[in-house]
């Protein structure tokens, strides 16, 4: 069953009961449900104790409808923030419209969605009433499953084999050296770039070639699916001296991820002055593989895939794509609104223009300075790295309070705010919850260092410039990798500032007190770091300003993830 399809529970009228007999003869899991084709109750995301519900209003009509407004009621749950609508009430509640989501043509539909907590086992589904809530019956019936099963059994097999068929983007010189049967057992990812556009990776499983790709100087996944066991080796052909080098970030195994650099068997990353010497690394500069350990060929349950993508996307970051992945986008460009702790916050979200459901993207908020805005940040192409992306980020520019001057979060507004723009995102959009990134000068740039500090299972890397620890935070203790610039002239937010927040990171993430040179000049990069939790320090000469390689330098540096 196509969730997006899926009317809720609906009574039937008794004019079409016997339809309803008549279904329900040619198959056994059909349900007497409907009441309107116009109002859809959809459960988005459950977890122990909340979940993550939408609501879609389709205007039926031959004519535009022009304002809107829907009201439902649970038994134990409550509604606990919202988003793309006006949400009042406390059990029963009523939604009403935006002023830029009022206006619904003909056949067209709008949604909103919220987040909830739920006293039981399952998040309730209730009926929904409102002006559009009494259209013609429902074409289909849902099945007698609950949502959540239907989710496990159904919406996330055809996610997973829509990405398989879509992402294998084979160049002329791909090549398959074994066939893959039908019904094969295990999904196979390998998240690679090459440095010149010119490199070759061949993945094996159990010595048996299995596939090669040409890889661009983006980072991308290719994915294929194969029934052979034993260990997962990905090899690179190096050009005996040449400028090519393959990244290979991480290798995922029916949903599973495999990082690169914690893989001890690794021939072709240069170190201690040989090929295959030093510590482990994504890098192979040297003609050899990287061994990701064995796979055995278990198959793999619906309901597997499904919690591991819900354990995705409320905490960890396992690489695997959001809940929202495999359906259409939920929102579009422009300025959001979204209910948070009873305050309407704002902000700017900036969707490729080739999006593509099946495709995890990056998601990357850029965060304003004092008294700045939103837009900007959008004015500045998200701090110039919009333009740098070529279409491989999701990019959001957030909005501070009202009567701030910036990113004060006092009681923890901001970081709650952040994170029900994360839900909303997570589950409206395909995002790649391994490689969320925050940046942002001055003021973004103290609101990006307490990001990192307080949410490092969720981010990725931060890029902050100019900043400090003076955004008000929770300091989890843990790491996350950071590209720090900071001028050394900069008299608003003075660099010992500056350097107190970076000697944070540096402590945080294992750091040594040794530096190398690292591009673009004059930055430094503290060796020795926990793995995968690199610190690169900039001190340019200047004031309280961006520095002319912020852009490119800060964007590298997230595509090393």
């Amino acid at each position: 069953m196509n969730l997006l399809n899926y009317r809720g529970p609906q009574r039937l009228k008794k004019s079409e009961q016997p339809l309803l007999n008549l279904a329900m003869g040619a198959a056994l899991a059909v349900l007497a449900q409907t009441a309107s084709a116009a109002c859809t109750y959809q459960i988005d995301n459950e977890w122990s104790d909340g979940f993550v519900a939408s609501i879609i209003i389709k205007n039926d009509t031959n004519a535009t409808v022009n304002n809107w407004s829907v009201n439902w009621q649970y038994a134990n749950n409550r509604v606990t923030n919202s988003w793309n609508a006006n949400v009042s009430g406390s059990n029963p509640y009523t939604a009403t419209n935006m002023s830029w989501n009022g206006s619904i043509a003909a056949g067209q539909s709008v949604s909103f969605g919220f987040q909830g907590t739920k006293n039981g086992n399952t998040a309730e589904r209730p009926q929904i009433n409102g002006t559009l809530c009494s259209a013609a019956p429902v074409s289909s019936v849902a099945s007698s499953s609950p949502v959540s099963s239907v989710r496990s059994s159904s919406s996330v097999a055809v996610v997973s084999s829509s990405r398989i068929s879509s992402s294998v983007a084979l160049s002329s010189s791909s090549r398959v050296a074994s066939s893959v049967p039908t019904g094969a057992r295990n999904a196979i990812t390998v998240r690679a770039l090459g440095t010149t556009a010119t490199e070759s990776i061949t993945l094996s499983v159990g010595g048996t070639e299995v596939q090669s790709w040409t890889l661009s100087t983006v980072m991308n996944s290719y994915t294929v699916e194969t029934d052979l066991v034993g260990d997962i080796v990905v090899a690179f052909t190096n050009d005996d001296g040449g400028n090519a080098d393959v990244r290979i970030d991480y290798v995922n195994v029916n949903g599973v991820t495999r990082q690169a650099e914690e893989q001890a068997e690794n021939t072709g990353a240069w170190g201690n002055n040989r090929c295959g010497g030093g510590a482990p690394s994504e890098w192979l500069h040297c003609e050899g593989y990287i061994n990701f350990g064995s796979v055995t060929g278990e198959p793999r349950s619906s309901s597997s895939v499904a919690s591991s993508r819900s354990s995705v996307s409320s905490s960890s970051s396992s690489g695997a794509g959001s809940l929202g992945c495999g359906a259409p986008a939920k929102l579009t460009n422009g300025r959001r609104t979204i209910s948070v702790n009873g305050l309407n916050r704002e902000y700017v979200l900036d969707i490729p223009s080739n999006y593509n459901q099946n495709n995890p993207y990056k998601l990357v908020f850029g965060w304003h300075w004092r008294g700045g805005s939103a837009n900007d940040v959008v004015g500045q192409g998200y701090y110039g790295m919009k333009s740098l992306s070529n279409n491989s980020a999701i990019f959001v520019a957030p909005d501070r309070a009202a009567g701030t001057d910036g990113w004060t979060n006092e009681n923890g507004r901001d970081i709650a705010f952040l994170r029900s723009m994360l839900t909303q995102l997570k589950s409206s959009l395909c995002i790649d919850e391994s490689r969320v990134f925050s940046t942002g000068w001055s003021y973004g740039g103290m609101m990006s260092f307490a990001v990192g500090r307080e949410l490092p299972t969720t981010f990725r890397a931060i890029a902050p410039v100019s900043g400090a620890f003076l955004t008000p935070h929770v300091d989890s203790g843990s790491a996350t990798a950071a590209w720090i610039a900071h001028g050394t002239s900069d008299t608003v937010v003075s660099h010992s500032s500056g350097s107190q927040a970076r000697d944070a990171y540096l402590r945080a993430n294992g750091c040594s007190n040794t530096t190398v040179p690292v591009q673009p000049s004059p930055c430094v990069e503290y060796q020795n770091c926990s793995a995968g939790k690199p610190v690169v320090w900039c001190s340019f000469n200047g004031g309280h300003t961006q520095p002319s390689f912020y852009s490119s330098g800060a964007w590298n540096f997230f595509n090393r993830f």
